[in-house]
């Protein structure tokens, strides 16, 4: 799944990063996309890690190879 982080004042998209989560074979929560991504642009240092708040979060599927190729 790919996680875009989007700066909530500009609109601006900060960072996009795609995320795998293996799990017991249910669908992982929205929010372990997001903290998984949030904890990345952090440590690359593109956002403050106390102002999550001004940020917000869209998840987007990954284009198979079909679709990428229309």
């Amino acid at each position: 799944m790919n996680v875009v982080i989007v700066n909530r004042v500009s609109h601006e998209v900060i960072a996009r990063y795609e995320i795998h989560r293996a799990g017991d074979g249910s669908v992982p929560p929205d929010e372990t996309y997001f903290d998984e991504a949030w904890r990345k642009a952090v440590a690359d240092r593109l956002v403050e890690a106390d102002h999550r708040g001004n940020y917000d979060f869209q998840l987007q599927r990954p284009k198979t190879l079909y679709e990428a190729s229309r």
